[in-house]
């Protein structure tokens, strides 16, 4: 597995106003994936995570910025080394395949893993109402990268969820945070809990590329091997704070691609 280090400057605060991003005919896509555990609060179902959402009163970005906080990425054991020191879930053992158009099939092996984290110096914000821009101050966007993929219509499927956990939901990232022209909603991503699948077709989208958003709930605590404690402290987010580091993060895909 290829590993790389981004951090993101404080420039991708301009997600709205970026350069279109359109990709050439006959261009390979790629997918990212962005693994969540639900540890910081109690989430075993849909309605459990629903009441999480509930709370952004219809806002998606505000949305996403609190299913974060409420469940950090987690990353792969062997990658735990890599890891940001953002605030971030522990490293566990857990597989994804991912079958494009052609029938060929990559594992979390092929892929490239992605180490990333905002601070409050990178988007000068405020996150934890100290008054101050601190680079201590950190959350963990660590992802997979999956390329080369045949455009056209994806299998993705969570074949070893972490032991304890489960298949929970998929989030998309806002459309307002993406690059101008771009719209992972268009690859009409939908998933399945029960066998643990998302499909979607990439050449919805104009650059052939999405970010998925995969949400592990509690099965089993009595057999978590997910820590419910973060690998870093987890610091008291003011809700808007949250929404400017959560806002600034995925653009990263455009510019780690």
């Amino acid at each position: 597995m290829r590993r790389s280090l981004s951090l993101l400057a404080a420039a991708g605060l301009l997600v709205v106003t970026a350069a279109p991003t359109f990709a050439d005919e006959g261009d390979a896509g790629k997918l990212m994936i962005m693994k969540h555990a639900c540890t910081e609060e109690p989430v075993k179902n849909q309605a459990d995570f629903d009441a999480i959402v509930a709370q952004a009163e219809g806002d998606e970005i505000t949305a996403l910025a609190l299913t974060v906080l409420a469940c950090p990425t987690i990353v792969l054991t062997d990658d735990g080394g890599d890891i940001t020191d953002g605030i971030a879930g522990a490293p566990v053992d857990f597989e994804f395949e991912v079958t494009d158009s052609n029938g060929d099939t990559q594992t979390l092996a092929d892929a490239e893993f992605v180490a990333a984290k905002l601070c409050e110096t990178d988007i000068e914000r405020d996150a934890n109402g100290d008054g101050e821009f601190s680079a201590e101050v950190c959350l963990d966007i660590s992802h997979y990268m999956f390329s080369n993929l045949a455009v056209g219509e994806l299998t993705v499927e969570e074949t070893t969820p972490p032991n304890g956990w489960m298949f929970g939901t998929l989030l998309l990232t806002p459309q307002a945070l993406q690059a101008e022209g771009s719209d992972d909603a268009a690859t009409g991503a939908e998933f399945d809990a029960d066998s643990a699948t998302v499909t979607l077709d990439l050449s919805g989208d104009s650059d052939n590329e999405a970010m998925l958003h995969i949400y592990n709930f509690e099965k089993s605590p009595s057999t978590d091997t997910v820590s419910t404690e973060s690998s870093s402290t987890v610091l008291p987010f003011a809700a808007v704070a949250a929404l400017s580091l959560i806002g600034g993060a995925f653009v990263l895909r455009r510019r780690t691609a």
